[in-house]
């Protein structure tokens, strides 16, 4: 008797195997989280640029030649308004895709494959730039890294250094922090190097290029990563990592995010709080020991509605962060519960906090840091676009020739950069105790 090959079928024979064929049951499941729930809230600013950069004033004086005087007595000393000038530089952004000819051939028509091979790499290069996208607009802080300057495209720090060796085996393990490997994905090109204070602005890292791949994620703090480089690569306990490759990176190279944005100490947009006192947002952290978590409470979320308004003169209309502050909240609400036909078990539709003169949605995101809730006016963060993103076709055709072999590439650019109108608009609640993060 012959059999199919199928093990706990009937039997355990392979005769039969060689001339069965399988089944493929198309399309192809889509196995990636792709939601980008910040960008729905930022407008596109009006603003025209101008050359490299963005260029406006900001009030940030009153005239205080003022106040009460006797009868003939000396009229107060003139004074004026006092304005600095913001200054947001422009960041590109690129996605490239690659394919050989004989997979665009093979790939067409429904019986070739699931799907067009050139059809979903294009597809799935504009998902992957929205996401990366995403994650750039939240941005990541490094404490001690670069001084106070606005630093960009920092995914982790080294927690400890290692060597990765070319042979045997060409991979090792590596701890990382701030925060930890929550951005760092399998396949990953990254590069390492070290940030000083003195060149943090200048778009390139201190140390010699340390190109390395994620090879696997193991954990929340530890990465495997392997080495293709063709000679031994030393980790430092002081390097970051960075997305790039032996011939360029990210570093300093994306666009202002939030963390950078809502910050007591941080330049942004050439102006330095230590000099421009007023330019910085409300970071409310734990007032007994910064950088040690406390539970959320209402008051305290009542209070960062309270500050803004009180600094600003206009309340939040947003708030987010990631989804662990979510449970958080909801765990507040939980003696409040009602329960209708009209509401989704657990007593709500949509979240909301209803501690100024209208309610403001709270909205969660998974790119965002951990332990901290901002508070936003989001008319005052404004997206400065010089070019949307769009395939490179200026040269007639979005597809171009690999030089020398059959092969196919295209890239897609956007240039512009986030930055805000106002930065005491904003307040970031920190230092708040979250449980059951998901890795």
């Amino acid at each position: 008797m012959a059999f199919t090959g199928q093990k706990g079928s009937f039997g355990d024979g392979t005769d039969f195997d060689l001339v069965l064929k399988d089944y493929y049951e198309g399309p192809v499941r889509e196995h990636l989280n792709n939601k980008i729930p910040l960008l729905k809230h930022i407008e596109k600013s009006k603003r025209k640029w101008s050359g490299r950069k963005i260029v406006f004033p900001v009030h940030n004086g009153r005239n205080f030649g003022v106040g009460g005087r006797g009868e003939a007595g000396t009229l107060p000393t003139a004074g004026k308004q006092a304005y600095v000038e913001s200054q947001i530089l422009s960041k590109f952004l690129y996605g490239r895709i690659e394919i050989s000819g004989p997979v665009i051939a093979a790939s067409q028509g429904d019986r070739g494959s699931f799907a067009s091979a050139l059809r979903t790499e294009i597809e799935g290069m504009r998902r992957d730039l929205r996401v990366d996208f995403n994650r750039q607009c939240f941005g990541n802080v490094i404490a001690s890294t670069g001084g106070n300057k606005e630093t960009t495209g920092l995914l982790a720090k080294c927690a400890a250094g290692v060597t990765v060796p070319t042979a045997g085996p060409s991979t090792a393990s590596v701890t990382f922090n701030s925060p930890g490997t929550r951005y760092l994905k399998k396949g990953m090109k990254l590069n390492f190097g070290t940030v000083t204070g003195a060149v943090a602005g200048e778009g390139e890292l201190t140390a010699a290029v340390k190109p390395l791949t994620v090879d696997s994620v193991t954990n929340t703090t530890t990465v495997v990563l392997k080495n293709n480089s063709g000679g031994d690569i030393t980790v430092d306990a002081a390097d970051v990592a960075v997305l790039g490759d032996a011939s360029a990176n990210a570093f300093n190279n994306e666009i202002t995010g939030l963390e950078h944005m809502l910050s007591e100490d941080i330049k942004l947009q050439n102006l330095d709080p230590s000099t421009v006192t007023d330019w910085k947002a409300n970071v409310q952290d734990n007032p007994a020991a910064a950088g040690t978590n406390r539970p959320l409470s209402l008051e305290l979320m009542q209070l960062c509605i309270d500050v803004t308004d009180e600094v600003a003169g206009e309340e939040p209309n947003l708030i987010m962060g990631h989804h662990s502050m979510r449970r958080e909240y909801i765990n507040l609400l939980t003696s409040d519960v009602r329960y209708s036909p009209e509401q989704l078990r657990g007593g709500f539709t949509k979240l909301t906090y209803a501690g100024g003169m209208t309610p403001m949605p709270i909205e969660f995101d998974r790119m965002a840091p951990y332990n901290k809730l901002y508070f936003l006016n989001t008319k005052d963060i404004k997206m400065y676009v010089v070019k949307d993103w769009a395939w490179a076709d200026r040269d007639g055709s979005v597809l171009s020739r690999v030089s020398n072999t059959d092969g196919w590439e295209a890239f897609m650019c956007w240039y512009g950069n986030l930055g805000l109108e106002r930065r005491f608009s904003q307040t970031v609640l920190a230092d708040i105790e979250v449980d059951n993060l998901i890795f």
